[in-house]
């Protein structure tokens, strides 16, 4: 575009052609083309002092010239086609004044005017969609799909229908969103494209895989399936296999869903699909996340995020990154989930789902070692976003996060509300995984607030998950919840059951839930006169909370420790927490960097190991041995021992 003055765009008089028709279609005689012949769309070439006298004035025209049959058809020809130009300069607010003033002159009995109408419509909804002027768009998009629905033209309603679902999606009208999908879908696939067809119902699909709504999500990938197979596309048909099997381990199926997503990846790695084998190697991750085993969900997070760079998906490689977080998080990782964490947010660049998740395991792991100020702001945001995008997990954790601080500020009206409308959210939904640490505190908080009606729900809530999944950690989980609606009634009951989870969160290494279930246990067990068996429990939820920097905890078993009757020796003092701090002039991630080098690992497992690239491995590498003065890796691992910061 020219060096056209803001807000500019008109027509001069002499750009209406005496031979311009009066359809309402783009032709190059709908203008005089020597305002425009002298460049590529020049809108400069057009007198725009006809529109500058105010937003969108009709009364910049002389209306009168324009309110005669044959005049007002050339009229709406030139504005369409003076709006088009403005178009394709991306000039959007002046575009949609242009067109507007062309769609407000349409002849009244003349409502599709050879469809000339409706494409103004479209081109109106364009500009609003540009303009991120969601209301508008979702106006203009309905009027457009009725349109082309009333005229028979199915493959143009199929598409505006999509649009429409796209619009009602960044507005977090997920309901609509659906339906206008499953509208396009439909018509797709009765225009003989079955490809299309398959591309919306996969969209439909993921998102009530989301919104964990995983029986209807799975009702739509058949359709899917036989969409993509019917189009003969192999990335859509192992996009929805990958998809299905992913859903299955969710619902539970963890061996019938992991098999399919593997099978579906090693389709997709034979067909030589980069993107489809990224998107399948993350659902395999997330597969073995919901089967319990997080130690294998973490390495395939982590290769899968390497093979991402490689084949530059960053889009699924940090959404990789960001659901890693969460497993190391159960797996009492939680330095590095909160160093991956941190990388994540300060890229700035990450889609909604991805900054969701990071910014709610930031918070939560904050919020868990005490850290209100640090914890607040991201676990608000997490809050906000997951409920604008409808992601269940996030939500759930979110809403933990923020009952935790409610509940260490004491407000605790706030947390027992927030966390009965969780409660009321889940059985809404068919989540069964990550809401499950979620209830193993939300029955603790209960019980020990004397709300025992509350810890019940949780324990049924438990109860429900663990007859549908048959998950270890769910069944450890609903005993520590049983075990706190005995504690009042029958506490020898309730030490047996919070004890026996305490052991099966330690076998399945899952260290912060067994701390909570061995602090839980001690005070049963401190309650029936066994001193010596609830110290032997504090002391190890104690170092287990020290060691992951979980403050409160920590701060409440040496509370306990020190209220338990005296052995003839002095109390074991406060729990030392874990801080991290910079030894030889090297960063915390420095010296993670470093300790696998010294174990003789590769710069890609490295990178795997501690979700970053091999490159940035690399320049972790170098800094060290610059701050070291080392050349090369030996020596620097040889100094660092020397130093006592690596163990031979």
């Amino acid at each position: 575009m020219g060096e056209q003055p803001a807000g500019g765009g008109g027509m001069r008089e002499g750009a209406l052609d005496e031979g311009a028709g009066d359809e309402g279609v783009v032709s190059e005689g709908a203008l005089d083309t020597s305002a425009l012949d002298t460049g590529a769309a020049d809108t400069g070439a057009l007198d725009t002092s006809a529109l500058d006298t105010g937003a969108a004035d009709t009364g910049a025209l002389d209306t009168g010239a324009l309110d005669t049959g044959a005049t007002l058809g050339r009229a709406r020809s030139a504005l369409i086609a003076a709006g088009d130009a403005l178009l394709e300069a991306r000039e959007y607010a002046d575009a949609a004044r242009v067109l507007r003033i062309a769609l407000d002159r349409w002849p009244a009995d003349d409502p599709d005017g050879g469809c000339g109408r409706l494409s103004v419509v479209d081109r109106l909804a364009r500009c609003a969609e540009m303009r991120s002027e969601h209301a508008e768009a979702l106006l203009l998009l309905r009027e457009l799909a009725a349109g082309h629905e009333r005229r028979g033209e199915l493959l143009s309603f199929a598409a505006a229908c999509r649009r429409l679902a796209i619009a009602h999606e960044i507005g977090g009208q997920w309901s609509s969103a659906r339906a206008a999908r499953d509208k396009a879908a439909t018509a797709f696939a009765a225009t003989g494209r079955p490809a299309e067809a398959a591309v919306d119902r996969l969209a439909m699909a993921n998102q009530l895989r989301v919104a964990a709504s995983y029986s209807a999500a799975l009702e739509i990938l058949l359709a899917a399936a036989a969409d993509a197979t019917a189009s003969g596309r192999t990335d859509l048909a192992l996009r929805a296999e990958g998809l299905r099997g992913n859903v299955l381990a969710r619902l539970g199926r963890a061996a019938d869903g992991v098999s399919a997503v593997r099978a579906a990846l090693d389709g997709a790695l034979l067909a030589e699909l980069p993107d489809v084998a990224a998107e399948l190697q993350q659902r395999l991750a997330d597969s073995l996340e919901h089967s319990g085993d997080y130690q294998r969900a973490i390495a395939v997070y982590g290769a899968a995020f390497l093979y991402c760079d490689t084949h530059e998906a960053g889009v699924v490689g940090q959404l990789c990154r960001a659901c890693a977080t969460v497993a190391l998080f159960s797996r009492g990782e939680w330095d590095l989930a909160v160093t991956v964490c941190s990388e994540v947010l300060a890229e700035q660049a990450a889609a909604a789902h991805t900054a969701a998740v990071v910014a709610c395991c930031f918070g939560l792991i904050g919020a868990l070692r005490g850290s209100a100020a640090a914890a607040r702001s991201p676990l608000l945001e997490a809050s906000a976003t997951s409920a604008r995008i409808e992601l269940i997990p996030v939500r759930l954790y979110s809403a933990w996060g923020l009952a935790v601080l409610e509940s260490q500020s004491g407000a605790v009206a706030a947390a027992t509300d927030r966390l009965r409308q969780a409660l009321a959210l889940l059985a809404r939904t068919q989540e069964r995984h990550y809401c499950v640490p979620m209830l193993q505190w939300a029955a603790t908080f209960f019980a020990g607030h004397g709300l025992i009606d509350d810890a019940r729900a949780c324990a049924a809530a438990l109860s429900a998950i663990c007859e549908a999944t048959a998950q270890p950690e769910a069944t450890a989980t609903l005993a520590h919840a049983l075990g706190e609606t005995l504690l009042g009634s029958d506490p020898r009951a309730a030490a047996a059951e919070l004890a026996r989870a305490a052991t099966l969160f330690g076998e399945l290494g899952l260290p912060f839930a067994q701390a909570q279930a061995q602090h839980r246990a001690a005070c049963a067990l401190a309650g029936l006169g066994d001193a010596d068996g609830a110290r032997e429990l504090l002391v190890r939820a104690r170092d287990t909370a020290a060691r992951l920097g979980a403050r409160p905890l920590a701060d409440s078993c040496t509370a306990a420790l020190a209220a338990l009757p005296s052995r003839g020796a002095a109390p074991d003092g406060p729990a030392r927490i874990k801080t991290v701090r910079p030894l030889a002039g090297l960063t915390a991630r420095e010296l993670d960097v470093m300790e696998l080098v010294a174990a003789g690992n590769t710069s890609r497992e490295v990178g795997a190991a501690l979700f970053i690239s091999p490159r940035t491995v690399e320049m972790h590498v170098q800094g060290c041995l610059l701050k070291l003065g080392c050349r090369t890796r030996t020596e620097a691992v040889r100094k660092l021992t020397e130093l006592g910061v690596l163990t031979s």
